[in-house]
């Protein structure tokens, strides 16, 4: 098995780019709505890597660090602390850090925590005690957590994380590595560890959908276990063979977070189906199979039949669809305000405009399902 800090773990592919993407496009939106709110925010890279890849491409520590730096008019303070246990991808990291910091305009608001060089799970606990010294505990952080494997996150790690309700976790989920190790015994303790509890065993006995199985079991128990309110995945595939690399999850306690993640996802994916699937594109079965994400008819029966004479504002329909959170359909805001439209001009729903305007809506425009 290849050590982390292997040359060839750091070729940049169109996967990492593809995630690198999302992580990006979502953390501009997190910083422009969260840094308005709250004097100080934080990041964490729990396996921050080398810094750079093998051809120049910056790594996710580096990619946040800039956008703080564009970004700095909406926030006050901006806390980094970034985590790596392979030494050889620590020293160059420090390296790559020592380069680029100094290009940083506005380091005043910016502070980078000496980094870590440990597991991320060893050193999580110090890092709330050091929360609670600086008194950012209930500071609104933003957790990415991409290792290259599935060892050294333990769930119970992931469940203190959120348990402040300020809190989101962007995290790899390795799919195909679990599969491929999850009937070795040996290991039996550590898949304990990262998913809660044992019920994976449970997936063992499947013969198919493996893949969804054990990432359906992942989000069950953040919601179940760790009290999690809302969560969704993006799959990501081996274009050579299309075959399931690992989920991208993100799970969060606030519906904004989760409803611009979700928009951010969709756009990302070549048919609005929350995919890297590669050069050609194919569906995988699943819940979203049950809808036609193309088709906006599926989405006003659905509507229609779930919200039959409810008076309802507009949040509050894509709000209560999140739940229960495996019945979530996936679809997202433009989805939503596109249906109802029509909706409306079928005068299947009356709708009264409180925040928008003539045609507009958003927000706490209420809407009367007849």
């Amino acid at each position: 098995m290849l050590r982390d800090s292997d040359l060839e773990k750091w070729e940049y592919r169109e996967h990492t780019r593809v995630k690198h993407i999302i992580l990006e496009k979502y953390l501009r939106a997190w910083i422009k709505v969260v840094g308005s709110s709250f004097r100080r925010i934080c990041y964490f890279d729990g396996f921050a890597g080398r810094g750079e890849y093998t051809d120049g491409e910056l790594g996710s520590p580096l990619r946040a660090l800039k956008l703080a730096d564009e970004l700095e008019k909406y926030y006050e303070k901006f806390v980094f602390i970034f985590i790596e246990k392979d030494q050889e991808n620590f020293r160059n990291l420090e390296s790559i850090l020592g380069r680029e910091i100094p290009k940083i305009k506005h380091i005043d608001k910016i502070q980078v925590v000496d980094p870590k060089n440990d597991e991320f799970a060893n050193v999580i606990e110090g890092l709330f005690k050091y929360l609670e010294q600086q008194k950012y505990i209930l500071v609104p952080s933003f957790f990415f957590i991409d290792p290259f494997g599935f060892s050294g996150i333990p769930f119970d790690i992931v469940k203190k994380i959120l348990s402040n309700p300020r809190t989101e976790v962007f995290s790899t989920f390795m799919v195909r590595d679990i599969r491929r190790f999850l009937s070795l015994e040996k290991l039996e303790e550590i898949f304990n560890r990262l998913f809660g509890n044992d019920k994976w065993k449970e997936v063992l006995i499947t013969e198919d959908n493996q893949d969804l199985e054990l990432r359906d079991l992942y989000r069950k128990n953040l919601h179940e276990i760790a009290g999690l309110k809302y969560s969704w995945s993006f799959r990501v595939c081996t274009p050579e063979k299309l075959l399931t690399l690992y989920y991208l999850i993100h799970a969060t306690n606030n519906f904004k977070g989760h409803s611009i993640m979700k928009q951010v996802m969709h756009k990302q994916s070549a048919v609005g189906n929350f995919a890297y699937l590669g050069p050609e594109d194919v569906s995988e079965r699943s819940q979203i199979k049950l809808f036609d994400i193309n088709n906006i008819e599926d989405l006003k029966k659905y509507l229609l039949d779930r919200f039959k004479r409810d008076v309802k504002t507009y949040d509050g329909i894509q709000e209560e669809v999140c739940e229960p959170w495996y019945e979530e359909p996936p679809y997202v805001d433009k989805h939503y305000r596109k249906a109802l439209k029509e909706l409306e001009k079928e005068q299947k729903v009356i709708i009264e405009r409180i925040c928008s305007k003539k045609t507009g809506l958003k927000g706490n425009d209420r809407i009367t399902f007849i």
